[in-house]
């Protein structure tokens, strides 16, 4: 059990590879015929869906895959884009945010755009903590325990 653990990112590409060969065989399958149109609202065909699932699956590879690679402050970046990328795709198209009213997508665009904004400044201050402040460990425990000694 402990080598499959191990082997995470091997199984979750095995399973992004399946995920694409199902959705060949039912884009195949599907092709020239006409899928039903319901009489409100939109319906979504399995050939989109399950190529929606496989982006989900290889983006999320991406992310065990580039989490054992070392690039300095850009291991955040690089993973909070691809959860953006992740979000996006399943509100667009679960959430059926594509079909809907423009405005929707500006509330939605807007607010990846400010959650971007609020994480970034909040990442501008990790750089600023010090390992430690004080030097006695009985003046470091009274600090963790009451707050910083007065005086």
């Amino acid at each position: 059990m402990e080598a499959i653990l191990n082997n995470v990112d091997l199984l979750i590409l095995s399973a992004a590879f399946l995920c694409l060969f199902v959705t060949l065989a039912a884009f195949r399958k599907v092709r020239g015929q006409d899928l039903p149109h319901p009489e409100f609202g939109h319906m979504t065909g399995p050939p989109l869906l399950l190529t929606i699932l496989t982006m989900l699956l290889f983006l999320t590879w991406a992310t065990v895959a580039v989490s054992y690679i070392d690039l300095g402050g850009m291991n955040v970046v690089v993973a909070m884009g691809v959860a953006t990328l992740k979000a996006s795709l399943v509100s667009l198209y679960f959430m059926h945010l594509r079909w809907d009213r423009p405005f929707n997508a500006v509330i939605f665009v807007g607010s990846l755009f400010l959650l971007g904004l609020f994480l970034g400044f909040a990442l501008l201050d990790t750089g600023e903590y010090k390992e430690v402040i004080l030097d006695d460990p009985f003046q470091q425990i009274q600090a963790t325990q009451y707050g910083s000694p007065q005086g």
